[in-house]
This record gives structure tokens, C-alpha cells and sequence, in this order.
């Protein structure tokens, strides 16, 4: 029986995140700030106007309130809050009190004064200030960043395009970016010598369902929490990335996940093929309830990381971590008079559901759709729509002609396979019939493909609508080869959609890449168009190339 690995504490050659912060969701008067912390303990932000000084390390071994009060240091926000193993040692602060188009300072300090505990109490914001500027109200222009499958470990551990995103969000003024999927990778990676979970799962399942035996059943919180460790440990590896620290820690991040946040196709599989993938060969066929157990339980681990490091700050939606499959993971928002909604593909998405939406479900679409009808879209200047997997992408031919053996997962998570037609058209449906007369830019951001692209999608109805797809990724997994550009769709019609075609205006692959927006008016004041940046690497000292489509 193979000895079971400790989540914990395993020394694997990869180091891990400790401490670290990210800028959440964000408005005008307030902010979601995310920290991880290396011990557990009670850690108190402080928000100032200006940086932080005095003795950062020690506190003149005072109390964080007579330290501000002693250097009359008032600060416009101060809260302490518990950290524990239990969330990983994660934590939120919900903000509030701001003021629009203001920088501010933060510090997550330690509220234990022995230094036989804590060495360093001032743990985020000592070494160097650390700050976020709150959005203006109703700026001219508007202009973040988007990237998705971030996977340094496909790549012999390059940080890829993320030097390349932090130097353009700053020398562009960048007031957000969203993640739009696969911010890391738990199951693709064993080729290259690192743990694939579900692999993992399969080869030591005896020994960690020996180890939670109870009587005739299992311990399933215990493997749940098991479980949870180890998806943890992924977050903590992939973002490691000093450069992705130096984004998260200085711009609002939204993010979204997509399939490799749980498992590869998750949602494309049956409940058989999902067993299969821990099955071991000549297996009986009645540890089939075993084997569900465990996958339902990964399942719930999945979700509960994910919300710890990436949903926990984003917008507050209904979250209820003891029934994962209620949860609503999907969210909207609005930004310098854009409105944005963030699908989730993946937190629904079931082929065996009895349900018309399998890829959403229909209470997401009915929220995306109540959200398209809002006094909010309706004014908005530009509208954006993150998709996970592109609208449009690939040849239809690719998609339907592939979906066989290995590939079958992948091809059945495109919108445009077979399976996924009949939803696609609802969702576009709902976009034209609510947006089509506008002629505002309505815009998919989308990931998952390891390319780029940009299209038009015309509407015979609705001559004067302005929808695009807009795709970017990946920001450092190994790309797609270069060839299988000729596997993008050109353009023509859009299967199961009458009197839809679509126009390809860029397609790129073979690069490591991702996109900056910007909204702002036409040069005769008369419309809104949007500014599509896409950037890759060039050269061997730090090259820029990027290709730019304007969206009008």
C-alpha cells in the first residue's frame, strides 16, 4: 500500500505562496482586499492616504491602535480579523468609506506582540508600499486587461507574457483585469514530472480509503478536507509567480474559473467517464460507488478552494460551500459606465442534467438574461460578456469531426459542438433581442483555446448590432502550435443559428499572449467603440509585439 503524501507539508521541489494579497472587486467607494498569511493569528489591515512609517518590523512593541495613535497615523480604514487553517489561512476585507479616483496604502499587520512568536509584524506593506486606486465615477475611457490559462509548469516554469501584462497595465493606466479561466492547472501536467490530481487520486485511492476506513462506510469529511488540501496546494505553487503577484497585489482582479480548476472536460463527462479516470484496471465494476464518492468529494474540495482564492473576492454572490451545486458563481459588475457579466461554464455544467441549459443551467441564464433586460446594460456605454470557452472559435468541421477518445471532452465543452448548439442559440438569442437595436459594442472576452482571435457576429435581423468575440490566452501555458491557426474558423455561418454569420478579423497562435480594452468615445464624440490590444512576446530582451483591432 503506497504511504499517503501530507498535503500540509510535503516538500515538493516547487516552492509555495505564504503571504500574499489581491486586489478584489472594486468601486468607487470601496474594495475587497485577499490575503494569505503564512501563520494564524489575528492580522489587522490598516488603509491610509499616504504609505506607512516608523518602526514597520516591531511596532515599538505596541499595540497596532497606540502604534497609529503614537505617529498619528489616521487611517481611513482598520479592521482585524481571525485567520485559520480552516480557510486556508485566506481571509477577506470588505472595504468601504472611499473616496473615487483616490490612491490608497494598505498594511496587514499582526496583532501578537511577542517576538518570540512573530518576528515581522507588518507581514504585507512593509518592505514596499503596496496601493490601489479607487475608479473615477464616469471617466472618458476605460481600459483593463484580460488573460486566461496561466500554467508556468507546461512551460519549464517561464512566467510567460506576465512581465510583459504588469509593464502594459501600468504604462497604460489600467484600471482593472479579469482572469478568464484556468488560472491554474490540477490535471495536465504529469508528463512534465508533476502531480496530476486525478492521476494521483486513481494511484493512491486504496491507501488514503484504507486510511479513512469508519466502520463499514468512510470518513468523508475527512477525505474531503484531504482532498481540499491538495487542490489548495495547487493555488499556492501556480501563484508563486513573483510577477503575478506584483498584478495581483496593484490591480483589482475579477476572475472566473473554467475546467482545469476542477478537472479536465469537467462538465463534458459522464458520471462513468468521471469514475473511469480514478479506475484501475480490471477493476469490479461494484466499487462503482466508491469511486462516485471520491469524485463527488473532489468536486466539493474544488469548489471550496476555488472560493477561498478566487471567488471569496469578486463580487458578493449566494455562496453556500455545504451544497456546492446552489451556488451562484456567476457575477456582474460595472465599471467606468460598462457593464460586465462573468458566466460560469463550469459550476453548472453537467451532460447528463435534465436540463435544456446544460452548460449554464437555466436559472443562470435566466439571471443572465434578467441582468441583459437592466436599466444598468441598457445605459451602459459598452457591454461585456466573459466566456470561459469562446462563443466562436474553431472550424465547426474541427469541433464535431474530433470528438473522439481524448479529444471528446475538450471538443464537447465548444460552444459550437453539436451538443451545445441549441444553448448557444438561447444565450445569443437573448443578447440581440435585448442589445441588437443599440448598436453599442457588445463584447465576449473569452480564453481556454491557448490562441487568439477576433470576430464579428452579424445578425440579419439586427443590422445595426455591434457584437464581437474577443479571445485571449494563454498567458504562460505552452500555446497552441502555430499551425493549428488553420484550424480557426474563417468565418460563414454560425451552425444552429439562422440568418447569423461571422467575419474573423484576427487570428493568431503559436504565442503566449493576452489582451488590454479600452472604451472610449469616437473621434467625432457621435458613438462608443472599444480598442482591442492583443500582446505577445518577441525577441529574446523582453519584446513587445501586439496587433490592434478596433471594435466600431
Amino acid at each position: 500500500m503506497s504511504q499517503l503524501l501530507d498535503p500540509t507539508s510535503n516538500e515538493s521541489k516547487y516552492a509555495k505562496l505564504a503571504s500574499a494579497a489581491i486586489i478584489g472587486a472594486i468601486t468607487p467607494t470601496s474594495v475587497r482586499l485577499w490575503f494569505r498569511v503564512y501563520m494564524p493569528g489575528e492580522w489587522v489591515l490598516v488603509v491610509t492616504t499616504t504609505p506607512l512609517s516608523g518602526d514597520l518590523q516591531r511596532l515599538d512593541e505596541l499595540p497596532v491602535a497606540d502604534f497609529l495613535k503614537k505617529h498619528k497615523i489616521k487611517p481611513v480604514f482598520v479592521q482585524a480579523q481571525k485567520f485559520s487553517f480552516d480557510s486556508d489561512l485566506t481571509g477577506v476585507f470588505a472595504v468601504t468609506g472611499l473616496k473615487a479616483q483616490s490612491t490608497y496604502y494598505y498594511a496587514l499587520i499582526s496583532s501578537e506582540t511577542d517576538h518570540l512568536i512573530i518576528r515581522r509584524r507588518t507581514e504585507i506593506g512593509a518592505d514596499s508600499p503596496k496601493n490601489f486606486i479607487t475608479p473615477a465615477i464616469n471617466p472618458e475611457t476605460l481600459t483593463f486587461g484580460f488573460y486566461s490559462c496561466h500554467d508556468p509548469i507546461s512551460a519549464d516554469g517561464s512566467a510567460g507574457a506576465w512581465p510583459l501584462l504588469h509593464q502594459q497595465l501600468i504604462d497604460q493606466r489600467a484600471q482593472f483585469v479579469i482572469g478568464g479561466g484556468d488560472q491554474m492547472y490540477v490535471d495536465t501536467n504529469k508528463k512534465n514530472g508533476f502531480l496530476d490530481i486525478w492521476e494521483w487520486l486513481k494511484e493512491n485511492k486504496q491507501a488514503l480509503l484504507a486510511h479513512y476506513k469508519k466502520g463499514n462506510s468512510y470518513d468523508k469529511p475527512g477525505i474531503e478536507q484531504y482532498l481540499l488540501n491538495i487542490y489548495r496546494w495547487y493555488y499556492r505553487v501556480y501563484w508563486n509567480i513573483p510577477t503575478l503577484r506584483e498584478v495581483y497585489e496593484q490591480f483589482p482582479q475579477y476572475m472566473i474559473w473554467d475546467d482545469h480548476e476542477i478537472m479536465d472536460g469537467w462538465g463534458s463527462l459522464t458520471n462513468k467517464e468521471r469514475q473511469k479516470r480514478i479506475s484501475l484496471l480490471f477493476e469490479s465494476t461494484s466499487n462503482g460507488p466508491t469511486n462516485q464518492m471520491l469524485v463527488d468529494l473532489m468536486w466539493r474540495a474544488a469548489c471550496r478552494a476555488y472560493y477561498e482564492y478566487e471567488h471569496s473576492h469578486n463580487p458578493v454572490t449566494s455562496i453556500n460551500l455545504d451544497k456546492p451545486d446552489d451556488c451562484h458563481w456567476d457575477y456582474a459588475f460595472e465599471q467606468g459606465g460598462s457593464a460586465f457579466y462573468v458566466l460560469d461554464m463550469r459550476g453548472h455544467h453537467d451532460i447528463e442534467a435534465n436540463d435544456p441549459h446544460k452548460i449554464l443551467g437555466s436559472a443562470q441564464m435566466k439571471r443572465f438574461k434578467d441582468w441583459l433586460n437592466s436599466a444598468v446594460v441598457q445605459s451602459a456605454k459598452a457591454v461585456f460578456i466573459v466566456s470561459p470557452v469562446p462563443v466562436m472559435h474553431w472550424n465547426n468541421a474541427v469541433t464535431n469531426g474530433a470528438d473522439f477518445g481524448s479529444l471528446k471532452d475538450d471538443c464537447m465543452d465548444e460552444w459550437d459542438h453539436k451538443s451545445n448548439l441549441a444553448e448557444r442559440k438561447v444565450l445569443l438569442d437573448q443578447v440581440y433581442a435585448a442589445l441588437g437595436k443599440s448598436a453599442k459594442p457588445v463584447v465576449f472576452l473569452s480564453g481556454d483555446v491557448h490562441c487568439a482571435a477576433v470576430f464579428r457576429l452579424l445578425h440579419k435581423q439586427y443590422p445595426a448590432a455591434k457584437v464581437f468575440q474577443v479571445t485571449s490566452s494563454a498567458i504562460s501555458r505552452l500555446p497552441a502550435p502555430d499551425m493549428l491557426k488553420m484550424a480557426i474558423s474563417g468565418g460563414g455561418e454560425m451552425p444552429g443559428i439562422a440568418n447569423m454569420v461571422c467575419e474573423r478579423w484576427y487570428a493568431m497562435a503559436g504565442a503566449k499572449n493576452f489582451a488590454l480594452l479600452s472604451v472610449r468615445p469616437s473621434l467625432d464624440g457621435q458613438q462608443t467603440e472599444v480598442l482591442v490590444e492583443l500582446h505577445w512576446p518577441s525577441g529574446e530582451d523582453g519584446e513587445l509585439t501586439k496587433r490592434r483591432v478596433v471594435l466600431k
